[in-house]
């Protein structure tokens, strides 16, 4: 059986980054997308060297509505195979709601919640079709009680709940 591929977002930094580097470890293949395009490539350059697994680099930034459209189309133009998506991009703002940027809180809405209900819809047939697959979508504290002054995330960490 050929290896595993996992497809993770928000993999530049933090808990994106540190699914990498433990799904690699397991010998998972990986396709990592963010936005900040260097910090993927020394991402890639350290787990393909320390593990021996081959890293995608896709460079995208899923606050736009067309990102995960265009991820999905890219993995199926290089016959990657995805069996564990990895929503874990977000990100969340913070003050009076009436004082925030209206576009900022809609590209928080779109990151948060439409990229991650749009790469599992497309990714999810496929994993169905084959008859295995994982899908992991990062949550919050957020998700579970109200945020003062972050609003708009603590409603899309409940979506993704």
């Amino acid at each position: 059986m050929a290896r595993e591929t996992a497809l993770i977002t928000g993999a530049s930094a933090g808990i994106g980054a540190e699914f990498a580097r433990q799904l690699a470890a397991e010998g998972t293949d990986l396709v990592v997308v963010a936005r900040r395009l260097e910090a993927l490539e020394a991402l890639k350059k350290e787990v393909e060297g320390r593990h021996g697994i081959r890293c995608e680099v896709l460079a995208r930034d899923l606050g736009s509505a067309e990102a995960p459209a265009a991820i999905h189309a890219e993995t199926e133009r290089r016959g990657i195979v995805v069996d564990w998506l990895v929503n874990n991009a977000g990100f969340g703002t913070n003050g009076r709601l009436a004082e925030l940027s209206l576009e900022r809180e809609m590209e928080e809405i779109r990151l948060n919640v439409l990229s991650l209900a749009v790469l599992t819809r497309l990714y999810l047939p496929g994993m169905i079709s084959r008859g295995r697959g994982r899908i992991v979508n990062l949550g919050s504290v957020g998700s579970f009680v109200p945020v003062p002054y972050m609003a708009t995330y603590g409603a899309t960490k409940a979506f993704v709940l």
